[in-house]
């Protein structure tokens, strides 16, 4: 449904959170008088909203909608959905709302880890692969795709962060470019099982038409069950071996790229931006996504080696007491975890914890053991981790980010690395693993 078409009417959004407060807006912008719902006041983005409704609702607040548009925070089996359908309004997300009001191309990124790198990086390589290239980044990455139409009507193509939440409400999103970065255990709590993860993770393919392409991770033998799902050309990136079609790196450490009409190199692993195994996977899917929508593959040389990286993940703060500080606040879960530590060749002092997910946390005792000094935990979930990782390395125990920064003082040698790479989510201290973040580099910074 586009509201650019249906002026006059009311239309609801449930969940006035950052996404919830960009669909507001847009709707508010296509004539729609809008109705928030939250389950709590403490909210923002009420601007665009006509009026609110927190706590429980009732018909009378729903009967009158024809829109119900979902955060992504939000289930589709959440009680005020499912009324919602029954009285017959129309229910659906965020991405789906800006979708319908934008004539951009659609470049969409989703996995269980790399997503927003991987993201940051394309858009950074389409602006300098041409003088007058540009993309915008958004989605789950921090910048709602509703605000991002509105702020750039003109910009041809989007590259999408999108998450399990978010593909769940996408109905008629079609991306001329799709990849599934990788799939290991997150969200469980939502989805029940790792089949219907993976299943919310490959709608990012819906949709596709034989002009489209769909690229996934040919290494991950969780994505096999996907590989004809798309109507669209198929692609692969490995790190292991040569793919029939997309990008791999060869035993030397080179990267190449396929496509039906020739075969080129386009950069080796070393002149990467970004270092560890991990990025030189998200730099073939880079490369795919970008080649297959048209940038030609030497244009990407740049792109591929000024990137800076992406503030929150493995983020360098700088010498500060003598210490190397990194700020890894947007690990919040296992394999980001895991992937951090693997990007270090010297022992850390980790600083982790915050609200547990329900994960084995000890299929790192051994990875733990071989990178890591010391360990502090902090938050909700600091006494099961320190449970699960007894006897890899010494362990503490504080109450928040500001007690674990001044434990690692009087634990560090000098010129030791210290790592913030929770793995864990943000929610018992924090708005988000931003704020997180953010404290902690504050709290670095006043060291200097």
């Amino acid at each position: 449904m586009n509201p650019s078409t249906d002026r006059g009417r009311t239309a609801g959004v449930v969940g006035m959170g950052r996404s919830g407060a960009a669909a507001a807006r847009l709707l508010a912008g296509c004539g729609y008088s809008v109705v928030g719902f939250d389950s709590s006041p403490a909210s923002i983005g009420t601007e665009h909203m006509s009026r609110t409704v927190f706590g429980g609702f009732s018909d009378f607040d729903l009967k009158d909608l024809s829109l119900l548009v979902l955060s992504p925070g939000v289930p589709t089996t959440a009680a005020v959905s499912v009324r919602a359908c029954e009285l017959g309004v129309s229910v659906i997300g965020e991405v789906e709302l800006a979708w319908t009001n934008t004539s951009a191309d659609v470049l969409a990124v989703t996995g269980s880890n790399g997503k927003t790198t991987t993201v940051e990086w394309l858009s950074h390589v389409i602006k300098s692969s041409e003088p007058a290239a540009e993309a915008v980044a958004a989605g789950n990455m921090g910048y709602a795709f509703c605000d991002a139409i509105l702020d750039n009507p003109f910009c041809p193509v989007f590259v999408l962060e999108l998450s399990s939440y978010q593909l769940e409400t996408t109905v008629s999103l079609r991306a001329s470019s799709a990849v599934i970065l990788n799939l290991t255990p997150d969200h469980l709590a939502r989805h029940g099982t790792m089949e219907n993860y993976g299943d919310a993770k490959a709608r990012v393919f819906l949709n596709q038409e034989k002009d489209d392409t769909a690229i996934l991770n040919f290494d991950d033998p969780l994505l096999e069950r996907y590989r004809s799902i798309s109507d669209g050309l198929q692609m692969y990136f490995s790190l292991k071996e040569e793919v029939a079609l997309g990008a791999w790196m060869d035993s030397s450490g080179m990267l190449l790229y396929r496509d039906e009409s020739c075969r080129v190199e386009v950069i080796h692993s070393t002149e990467l931006a970004l270092p560890g195994k991990h990025n030189i996977a998200n730099a073939l899917a880079v490369i795919c996504l970008a080649a297959s929508y048209g940038i030609p593959t030497e244009k990407l040389v740049a792109g591929l080696t000024n990137f800076t990286g992406v503030p929150h993940r493995i983020e360098p703060l700088g010498m500060a007491s003598g210490l190397s500080w990194f700020n890894d606040s947007k690990s919040t879960n296992v394999d980001s975890l895991k992937v951090a530590l693997e990007s270090f060749n010297e022992k850390v002092i980790l600083i982790a914890g915050g609200k547990e997910k329900n994960s084995d946390y000890s299929v790192l005792n051994e990875l733990i053991t071989k990178k890591v000094k010391n360990i502090v935990l902090f938050g909700s979930g600091a006494e099961s981790l320190s449970l699960q990782w007894n006897g890899t390395a010494k362990i503490l125990i504080v109450g928040n980010l500001e007690d674990a920064v001044e434990r690692v003082l009087f634990l560090a040698e000098r010129e030791d690395s210290v790592l913030l790479s929770p793995g864990c989510a943000s929610f018992d201290q924090y708005v988000n693993f931003e704020e997180r973040g953010d404290h902690f580099k504050r709290l670095v910074q006043a060291l200097k």
